[in-house]
This record gives structure tokens, sequence and C-alpha cells, in this order.
């Protein structure tokens, strides 16, 4: 199995592939690109910047089909271009939020997010009602460090730690949250990984959403590969018309 790890930024660099290489199957290769061709950005946690970062991940999304991978993974916790995706490749396409979220209605009946801010925190949760997902979510608590800081090398790792941990202990004291999901891949990261246990420290358990989604991304392409369909073609995830989708690749110069 090869899966596209999709980092939807551009001037950064990728801090998950110790850990994807930890739960990665013996039998899973994978890929790390970014869209820094594209876009120049470390954030893009602002709906324009979401937006514009899009158009760069779906070109990624549709050369890993071309190119034969089984499967992609979107890592980044605004889910970029995710739903896009599924409406113009036939190969499974995952993110973070998502699957963070669906796991952890199966962990418990309540969720809470902890997010870099309460901007990045109001797109997560207008995302969560579209997922039909919202009526298990309990709150969102930003933990206040911007999403350009959160990189080691402009805040040191105990500072990101304790903010975190702060504010996922109130969602589970305050808010009544069964199971947190870190709002950043990079929190995410920190929290799981650096934090000796993390479930008792915070009082829940904590989803790490990159793990989760490259996770399900395996688990997609498995189905895909016993013959069950991974998308349905009736409705939200119809595929454009093939000659307007060709059309406007060749307005935009590019290729089809």
């Amino acid at each position: 199995m090869k899966i596209l790890v999709v980092n939807p930024f551009g001037d950064t660099e990728f801090h998950g592939e110790e850990n994807l290489r930890r739960i990665a199957r013996s039998d899973t290769e994978f890929d790390i690109v970014n869209i820094s061709d594209m876009y120049p950005l470390r954030n893009n946690q602002w709906l324009y910047f979401r937006y514009m970062c899009t158009d760069g991940t779906l070109e990624k999304v549709m050369w890993a089909e071309k190119q034969g991978y089984d499967a992609v993974f979107i890592s980044c916790n605004l889910d970029i271009g995710l739903h896009e995706a599924r409406q113009l490749v036939d190969i499974p396409v995952t993110a973070t939020l998502e699957s963070a979220a669906l796991v952890s209605h199966m962990m418990g009946s309540t969720f809470s997010l902890v997010t870099v801010d309460d901007q990045n925190g109001k797109i997560q949760e207008s995302m969560l009602a579209t997922y039909g997902l919202h009526d298990h979510f309990v709150s969102q608590r930003p933990f206040n460090i911007d999403a350009n800081d959160l990189y080691p090398d402009q805040t040191p790792t105990g500072e990101v730690i304790e903010a975190v941990v702060d504010a996922a202990r109130a969602c589970v004291v305050e808010d009544g949250a069964e199971v947190i999901i870190p709002g950043c891949t990079l929190a995410g990261s920190v929290l799981t990984h650096d934090v000796p246990n993390v479930e008792e420290v915070v009082g829940a358990p904590v989803l790490d959403g990159m793990v989760t989604g490259f996770k399900m991304a395996e688990m997609m392409a498995d189905l895909k590969a016993a013959g069950i369909p991974t998308v349905s073609r009736s409705g939200w995830f119809e595929k454009p018309p093939k000659d307007d989708f060709e059309k406007l690749r060749s307005f935009m110069d590019r290729p089809l």
C-alpha cells in the first residue's frame, strides 16, 4: 500500500514523519509533500488563506491518483480540500478533523476541540456541522498560541504542552468532554507523545488526529482493495461533468 501525505502549507517542515513511521503498517509506504509551489505561508487558518491553499492541495491529490497511490491523507485539522478532493478522484481521501471526530464518536458520547485560537475553532466547529457530528461536540477552547509559533523553532515544547493541557483539562472538567481532539496536528503530536500518561493528566483520552487520519486512509484503501466503494457518486460527491472539467483545466493551463 502506498499513501501520499499532503501537508497543505508552504514554507514549513513536516514534523509528523517520525510519528507516522511509528504507526504505519509494515506493508504501508508513504511520501510527504507540501504545496510550496502554489502557497507560501506557514498557516491557513483564515478563510481566505484556506481558500487559496485548497487549490494546491487538490493538485497534489489529483497527481497522487495519476501516480498510482492507493490513498491520500491531508494532514491538517482544517481538512483542506477534503470534500472537493472526493469529487475529483476515485482513490480514498482522508483528513485530520473528520477522522478524529468519527473515531471520538465511537469512544465516547461527547468531545471537545482545543484550538490555536477562536478563529480556528469557529472554522472547525462549522466543519463538524457539515460532517453531521455537531450534536456530540460540546466545546472548543483556544490555547492561544499562534499557528506560526507552534513550531519547535518558535516556541519551547514545554510552553505548548502547558497551554494545551490547561485548555484540554477545562474541556473535561467544565464542559463535560469525554474525548479531546487537539485542533492542530502539531499540538496533537506534542500532547500525545510528549506528555506521559496524558489521559490521566487531562482526565480523558486525547486523539492524535494525524495518527487517526493516516490509519483511516489505510483502512479505506483496504476497503477499496476488497471491492467495497469508498465514496458515493449519488449526490454530494458526484463527479463534475467531464467536458466542463476539461474546459476549466485547459483555461487554467493545468494538465488534464
